[in-house]
């Protein structure tokens, strides 16, 4: 058995349910409750495309320490996973790959119908107590996904979150960014994004005078703009934009940035902590090095400075993470932080 520890950072956030007096904790058990819309893996897989049927669920779920701790995966059914052969003997390695099919032999005809092996793609791990969450996050499965797919899965999947609640996974600024917010008002705020662009592949229909095959028709391939510094664009100039343009190449490699500042005029800082939750729940999705605030008298506030964020140390066992250790790892590090009074755990939330 291989065994290999890695550091992971670990991101904290809280969150803000419209129009609801449970709290996330809670609403998330009576989802997973045996009574519940969601009890079984099968009832809580959220389709993402209808083409692929790839999807994402929260699988696995425990109760450790009075926190709820579970994995949110993604992974797309019948997905093949590409293999090298290196061989050292060889002029070149050999590319081979195997799908859940070419594993899945050992189970007989009647369990393959009930239990069905697919490589997982992506995996996010996280822990509630009551409206805190802690997570660490994967390449594809970040907070972004996780709160959207907890928002299907308390609404329109379990409907144990009333359909005119919202739910926001909202970023908490250090103490240190807290203080310097309180003794200088934010003066400006610049978000730097890039423009990136995506594939759009259409196939012309002959017309009715010509009888070409469809198999014989060329298709028009076209780079289409988007993404946030898309958008601000187009918010700034109409939607038509980019008509003019006719990419033959991806934008992802030009770089291109668009660079928005917003200026505030006001020199109260009674406003100030207000103002501050404001900007880290806007810019949550944002990459922190799009992201930087300037203070009246020079002070500057990163992207990073409204998160709170650390480190843990994460085990795994043959490329599988330790969730018993991993599980502690989160709860003591949320633990810390409470009593370093970086968080605060209301006595309403824990009488919930």
């Amino acid at each position: 058995m291989r065994s290999e520890s890695r550091n992971k950072t670990i991101h904290y956030k809280r969150a803000v349910i419209t129009n609801c007096n449970l709290t996330l904790q809670n609403l998330l058990k009576t989802a997973f409750s045996k009574q519940g819309n969601a009890a079984k893996a099968k009832q809580r897989r959220e389709v993402l495309n209808q083409d692929d049927e790839s999807c994402r669920l929260i699988n696995h779920h425990k109760d450790y320490n009075g926190m709820l701790f579970g994995q949110l995966i993604f992974f797309e059914p019948g997905r093949s996973q590409v293999l090298i052969t290196l061989d050292d003997d060889a002029e070149y390695y050999e590319i081979d790959a195997i799908t859940p099919n070419s594993i899945d032999k050992e189970n007989n005809e009647s369990d393959k119908i009930k239990k069905r092996r697919e490589f997982v793609d992506s995996m996010l791990y996280f822990g509630v107590l009551d409206n805190h969450i802690v997570l660490i996050q994967s390449a594809s499965l970040r907070a972004r996904e996780l709160e959207a797919h907890l928002a299907w899965l308390l609404g329109s999947c379990s409907q144990v979150m009333d359909k005119n609640s919202a739910l926001i996974l909202q970023d908490k600024p250090s103490e240190e960014t807290i203080t310097k917010i309180e003794r200088s008002p934010v003066k400006t705020v610049h978000l730097g994004t890039p423009v990136e662009s995506r594939l759009e592949t259409n196939t012309p229909e002959p017309k009715a005078e010509l009888s070409a095959p469809k198999e014989g028709l060329a298709k028009k391939v076209k780079w289409i703009p988007c993404g946030m510094g898309a958008n601000v664009i187009q918010a700034a100039l109409g939607t038509d934009w980019f008509e003019r343009l006719d990419l033959d190449s991806s934008l992802d490699e030009a770089n291109l940035q668009v660079t928005l500042e917003i200026t505030y005029l006001r020199k109260t800082t009674s406003n100030g902590q207000k103002m501050l939750d404001n900007i880290a729940t806007s810019l949550r999705h944002i990459e922190d090095a799009d992201v930087k605030i300037e203070l009246h008298g020079g002070g500057t506030i990163k992207g990073t400075d409204l998160k709170l964020t650390g480190t843990v140390s994460v085990k795994s066992n043959n490329g599988l993470v330790d969730e018993s250790d991993l599980f502690h790892q989160m709860h003591l590090w949320l633990v810390t932080k409470v009593r370093a009074n970086e968080i605060e755990i209301e006595d309403t939330e824990s009488e919930t």
